[in-house]
């Protein structure tokens, strides 16, 4: 994946509860499954607490425990994504996909980590599996997204984001990419718009305001792209110094996906 732009992508985090339900396992549970279910929940906190290396041990703990529990394998595989180690993350939600083939949240998190390898065909496969098996994964069909607006495939792009939004009218990440895919294929009324709506829909959206930064620079709207650098400026500081250079030094900017 090109690293200049930006993305940040969803992953899907299971609570070792919600696991059981999905995997079918029976009401007695042994004493180690009972353990890998309490390490497992202690993991999402961590995750969720931004203590991934902790949570990392909690995940371990509950494979050691129960070598056949994917949502362990699947969490771990999402701490990965979020830390950038995605060949990591493919070796363990293979294993979470090997122990429950059905498993639509691992096939999506899967998929995030082929995309952000760069292994767009696998990204789109594992995208489209977990459509398969849960077909109103709203973030699957903004993965699928990303990957054709990365291939250049904007209107393919846009249909997939368009599908996400009629699942849930409130995803701003969706309208964001829309208003990515438009601008770069020169719609920049249309992509002001869909960027707009996103930063209603979630007024702190780093990257829908640095976006909206760069479309306004390129339409001559310099003012517009001050106001969102100074919005910027308390959301995120790297975006707030790139568009700043746009603003500043006429540095062309790269547009970014969430």
């Amino acid at each position: 994946m090109n690293a200049t732009r930006i993305l940040q992508l969803f992953f899907v985090l299971i609570t070792a509860a919600t696991a059981m339900l999905a995997q079918n396992r029976a009401t007695e549970l042994n004493e180690n499954t009972h353990k890998a279910v309490a390490a497992t929940e202690r993991g999402v906190a961590l995750v969720r607490a931004a203590r991934q290396k902790e949570a990392i041990e909690e995940f371990e703990l509950a494979i050691r425990l129960n070598p056949g529990f994917a949502i362990a394998y699947n969490n771990l595989g999402v701490t990965y994504n979020s830390l950038g180690r995605y060949e990591d993350a493919v070796k363990v939600l293979t294993t979470a996909l090997q122990l429950s083939p059905d498993y639509a949240d691992a096939y999506y998190n899967f998929g995030v980590a082929c995309h952000s390898l760069g292994r767009s065909r696998e990204a789109i496969k594992a995208y489209e599996n977990a459509i398969r098996f849960k077909p109103r994964l709203v973030h699957a069909y903004v993965g699928l997204g990303s990957v054709y607006e990365h291939d250049g495939q904007y209107k393919r792009a846009i249909a997939f984001y368009r599908e996400a939004i009629t699942i849930d009218p409130n995803v701003a990440e969706a309208y964001n990419n829309i208003g990515t895919a438009e601008a770069r294929s020169g719609h920049y009324e249309a992509a002001t718009q869909n960027l707009e709506r996103a930063i209603n829909l979630k007024p702190d959206f780093a990257v829908a305001h640095y976006n909206l930064g760069v479309v306004s620079l390129r339409v001559k709207r310099r003012e517009i792209a001050l106001q969102h650098y100074t919005v910027l400026t308390s959301l995120d500081s790297q975006l707030a110094g790139r568009l700043y250079n746009g603003i500043y030094q006429a540095k062309v900017l790269v547009l970014g996906a969430k």
